[in-house]
């Protein structure tokens, strides 16, 4: 089964589901540059810091969030909180982390690439280190998650390599027609704090 995307059929389903996310105020944009678009989300998620028996800083997600539709934010934006009105409450220990994804066509590879980027509420950046202890334990996170410059910006972004992307859509039954794109952000995404709500799976309906 072939696992890659044609970038037409990329730029159709970006634009379908920032279409949709529109309708469901989910926070995903559509960008462009000259001939190329990519589509752009920012998330506020609670991340855990802990000291190991080594005193060595732990990172890990707390639990996948909710939305605040609440929120005065510009919408570009998607705030994210717990149940709680402070997102942090539940875990003292917890950094609110702003992450901004970026999904971007790689012609080379012929699927899409997660770009992002994360900061503290100050501005600091999380240092690779800490966004490799983001990652699964079981993942080669070594090589699978760099810090390269973005395509279009020309700018420093941790990257998901998409080397072995082909092989891992190749295998699933829903990455084929109109729900590629939506299933490539739920398999891969979640490794680094990026979830779908479950309302995109009407887009293969």
């Amino acid at each position: 089964m072939n696992g890659t995307l044609t970038e037409e059929k990329f730029n159709e389903q970006c634009k379908a589901l920032v279409s949709f996310s529109d309708k469901i105020k989910d926070g995903w944009e559509l960008r462009r540059d000259v001939d190329d678009i990519y589509i752009v989300k920012k998330v506020k998620i609670p991340v855990v810091f802990r000291e190991d028996s080594d005193n060595n800083p732990d990172v890990s997600l707390n639990a996948t969030p909710t939305k605040d539709n609440n929120s005065d934010e510009d919408s570009s934006e998607c705030e994210m909180t717990l149940e709680d009105p402070d997102p942090c409450s539940f875990f003292p220990s917890s950094q609110l982390v702003t992450f901004e994804y970026h999904v971007v066509y790689s012609t080379s590879y012929t699927v899409p690439v997660l770009y992002f980027n994360a900061w503290f509420s100050t501005g600091k950046l999380l240092t690779v280190e800490e966004i490799w202890k983001l990652a699964p334990p079981c993942s080669d996170k070594y090589s699978y998650i760099t810090q390269i410059d973005h395509p279009i910006l020309a700018r420093p972004f941790y990257e998901l390599h998409p080397c072995r992307t082909e092989q891992l859509m190749g295998h699933l039954d829903s990455c084929q027609g109109d729900m590629y794109l939506v299933s490539w952000i739920s398999s891969l995404g979640r490794d680094v704090g990026l979830s779908l709500d479950i309302r995109y799976a009407k887009l293969g309906a």
